[in-house]
């Protein structure tokens, strides 16, 4: 088994609230150095559009650069491509390949953890370094994770310094074992016909697992926070009827054969937006490590500019679109 690390980067930025530190070369230093850790990983940067000089230099020096387009192609575009490239590149199926965005953070032992459960947990296809573990037994901590009715774990597994437990969903950064990825194309591609600029990533992971997403009045309503009661929300509610039946539908072809989702904590990786931090871990203390690290290497440069950074990280800031 060999890990496929793929970084997928875009030049510019959002408007999302971010933590004082964040930055996107500060993320990229920190894929690298956990990338570091696996000597035999295939690493690749997923570029959509042109790239800042000083993370280019990073890149060039860490793996195989792929630009995706002279202009952006957009968020959908990108994603399509990185989830197409295990099948153009014909990578083993027992091969992992691991999908990250560049707005997170990740420890030094992010990679090697990965390995880990990829070589430990035969009954995961999926793999996430980042994510909150619901408690079950709680109503509301069920509605936030949007849990489908009669949804129940499997077991989780514990080795040193690792928990993993069967996870509902994750986001668009993930990892996966390549058989599962190309097998499941078609639900990824299904997940993001109904809308032009969202993927319904929790949906996306229940098909996968064989879990019907709707119940009831949830084919009319979607699932818990999604209705808006306006008149768009109602317009959009009677569009999207037949595209959840048909989601449904699709759950139900993976019920014999479901490829499950696991998830480690202490989180090895941490999205850095405000609202969504991962809480288990001192991420600017991390941060400074990625630092130390880039000076170790001898570049002051990078280490210089996200330090620049790490000055005042109590004070948040909101990045210009």
């Amino acid at each position: 088994m060999r890990l496929r690390l793929l970084h997928r980067s875009y030049g510019g930025e959002n408007r999302k609230n971010r933590p004082a530190y964040y930055s996107k070369l500060l993320c990229l230093a920190s894929f690298i150095r956990a990338a570091e850790q696996v000597p035999d990983a295939e690493v690749l940067f997923l570029n959509d559009g042109p790239i800042p000089a000083d993370r280019l230099r990073l890149m060039e020096r860490a793996g195989e650069v792929v630009s995706l387009g002279d202009q952006p192609g957009g968020m959908r575009a990108s994603y399509r491509f990185a989830l197409d490239l295990p099948a153009r590149r014909g990578w083993p199926a027992d091969d992992v390949v691991s999908f990250n965005e560049d707005d997170y953070l990740f420890t030094e032992d992010a990679f090697l953890t990965l390995r880990n459960g990829a070589e430990r947990l035969p009954q995961a296809s999926y793999f996430a370094l980042y994510a909150g573990e619901p408690d079950y037994d709680d109503p509301n901590s069920r509605r936030q994770f949007s849990l489908p009715r009669g949804w129940r774990p499997e077991p989780s597994v514990d080795f040193p310094g690792e928990h993993w437990w069967h996870h509902p969903s994750i986001t668009s950064t993930f990892s996966a074992r390549v058989g599962a990825v190309e097998a499941d194309r078609g639900i990824f591609a299904q997940a993001m016909v109904p809308f032009r600029r969202r993927f319904l990533d929790h949906e996306t992971c229940l098909l996968y697992q064989g879990v019907v997403p709707y119940h009831g009045f949830e084919y009319l309503i979607g699932l818990p926070d999604d209705f808006q009661p306006t008149l768009r929300g109602v317009v959009r509610t009677i569009v999207l009827i037949p595209f959840r039946v048909a989601l449904n539908l699709r759950a139900l072809t993976r019920r014999k054969d479901p490829h499950r989702l696991y998830a480690v904590g202490p989180t090895r990786a941490s999205h850095l937006e405000d609202e969504v931090v991962s809480t288990d871990r001192d991420w600017p203390t991390v941060a400074r490590e990625v630092v130390d690290w880039l000076r170790e290497r001898g570049d002051e440069e990078a280490a210089a500019t996200i330090e620049a950074d790490l000055m005042s990280p109590s004070t948040p800031r909101r990045e210009a679109g």
